[in-house]
């Protein structure tokens, strides 16, 4: 089986402009690393290229796209983001997008 994420996006658009962005994705893949999540800088393109991981996209609410899109890691990135507890995770994502 090839590699597969899956990742919660607000803003769709935003992850398939093209640019890096920010996201932490989790591994689908079977075995040991199994829903091991990573935060990562990626580029991600629809339709999926070849060659590179799936990525399926799902809403905030956990919504999952009908069609997966690919995903090339350009950066793996820290266990967590500096952020104020309970604050709001996808800020912090873009805060890291930023650096």
């Amino acid at each position: 089986m090839e590699k597969a994420y899956e990742t919660f996006l607000r803003d769709r658009a935003r992850a398939l402009s093209g640019a890096e962005v920010v996201l932490t994705l989790r591994d689908l893949t079977p075995g040991r690393r199994k829903y091991r999540g990573v935060n990562a800088r990626c580029v991600v393109s629809s339709p999926p290229r070849a060659g590179e991981p799936l990525l399926w996209i799902r809403s905030v609410v956990g919504t999952r796209e009908a069609t997966a899109c690919s995903v090339r890691i350009v950066e793996e990135l820290p266990e967590s983001f500096p952020a104020v507890p309970y604050s709001d995770f996808f800020e912090a994502m873009a805060r890291a997008e930023r650096r």
